[in-house]
């Protein structure tokens, strides 16, 4: 089943105008019943106690207008357009302090010139709280509930246990980075213990990746062996409305941080098929940890994700992608005075290749059984800090094939930016 994106907006809308409805309640409900200390001491270089000045502002509201473009360097004769980037978007935040919690809400209203579509991208509308009006016990808890970006792990634009949504086009197009980063409709929880900290996320309905689809860039699609731009959009019932979980564990001790997490859903991208050769998503558990310390001048870190299949147990499924093994290690610090640089190494294996290898409808276009890939980024902050020139550049050497970003943003005042 096939039907356009903007459809599939409308129907998010209408289903977070039901939960900010739900929300708008307990906040009516319990907003004005329960305070939290309000100000804060804190301590001053003399070793004074001091006391901030209680703000008056209860509500901050701001946004930004912002017009963006891109175009390829290399023509694609199966999209017909050079354009990958034409928007004009206006963003507005607005935040909003109860006694006991927060409401936070930004919208993008944009008109993509490249689809000649004017669309509502809601980013944020949450209801956030610590849990202090359920008993002494309940100030170890938070909760945030409603549409939220969420994200967690230690890679750099490199993801193996956040399983939380992307907009890979968004992110490809050119579109500023936080934006790559997509938002769900979901409830986080967080508990804080003397052991270990836990965060708790729940989705009710799947939310895939935003992924390339043909809209803004072709891609290659095996089973034709030929590069195409169907522009599709895979919708229910092939798109699973069932719940996603999300789990994250972790601990710091000294200056390491430990973490392990869990994740049961599904894959994020339509990468398996059905018996009819239709694109769909197939379920998929993740289990893995990540490690973070200081080591010299610099930040170390590891991590490892065990990408278990379910639908296909012994990789004997030419419809289902195989399971994984993923790891990644990294190293950033201060080179010399306001240049940061860092190098990352990811490697991702395919297990039981070989049952693959077998019973695939296309062989010889499966991927190798093991992928590595570098990244290595130089960010650099002049005038104070009012330039900042950064460059982010992966390089597959089992694929032979890359991907350069680079950006330079020029604020001299607050007020606007030119990137």
């Amino acid at each position: 089943m096939i039907m356009s994106r903007f459809n599939k907006e409308d129907m998010q809308r209408r289903l977070l105008q039901r939960v900010l409805s739900i929300i708008i309640f307990i906040v009516c409900v319990h907003g004005e019943v329960y305070s939290k200390p309000f100000p804060e001491p804190y301590e001053d270089d003399w070793g004074m106690i001091d006391w901030e000045e209680e703000s008056e502002d209860i509500y901050q509201l701001s946004g930004f207008l912002e017009m963006a473009s891109g175009v390829r360097l290399s023509n694609d004769p199966i999209i017909g357009t050079d354009k990958t980037l034409s928007d004009l978007r206006l963003q507005v935040q607005f935040d909003y302090d109860l006694q006991a919690s927060q409401f936070s809400f930004v919208s993008d209203a944009y008109f993509d010139g490249v689809l000649e579509q004017t669309r509502i991208n809601i980013r944020e509308a949450t209801w956030e709280a610590r849990l202090g009006f359920l008993g002494a016990w309940g100030n170890r808890f938070d909760a945030k509930v409603g549409q939220q970006v969420l994200t967690w792990g230690t890679g750099d634009n490199v993801f193996l246990n956040d399983l939380f949504p992307k907009d890979f086009q968004s992110f490809f197009a050119g579109r500023e980075v936080e934006y790559l980063k997509s938002p769900s409709l979901s409830a986080k929880v967080s508990a804080y213990f003397d052991v270990f900290n836990l965060d708790v996320v729940l989705t009710p309905e799947f939310e895939p990746d935003v992924y390339i689809n043909g809209d803004y860039f072709s891609f290659f699609l095996p089973t034709a062996a030929t590069q195409v731009a169907l522009g599709f959009d895979v919708t229910p019932p092939l798109r699973p409305q069932s719940p996603e979980y999300a789990l994250r564990l972790y601990k710091s001790v000294g200056t390491s941080e430990y973490a392990g997490y869990f994740y049961s859903g599904f894959h994020k991208s339509p990468n398996s098929l059905t018996q009819d050769y239709r694109p769909t998503f197939s379920s998929l558990n993740v289990y893995g940890a990540s490690f973070r310390t200081t080591l010299g001048n610099g930040i170390f870190n590891a991590e490892f994700a065990y990408y278990d299949s379910v639908d296909d147990k012994n990789g004997d499924n030419p419809l289902v992608p195989n399971g994984q093994a993923r790891w990644l290690l990294g190293y950033e610090q201060e080179i010399v005075g306001n240049l940061e640089g860092s190098l990352q190494l990811y490697t991702e294996s395919i297990l039981d290749h070989q049952a693959l290898i077998q019973n695939s409808l296309t062989p010889k276009f499966e991927p190798k059984q093991h992928r590595v890939w570098f990244t290595q980024r130089l960010r650099y902050k002049g005038m104070q800090q009012a330039l900042v020139l950064n460059a982010f550049n992966f390089y597959s050497t089992t694929d032979k094939d890359g991907y350069l970003k680079v950006s330079a943003e020029y604020s001299p005042v607050d007020l606007w930016r030119l990137s």
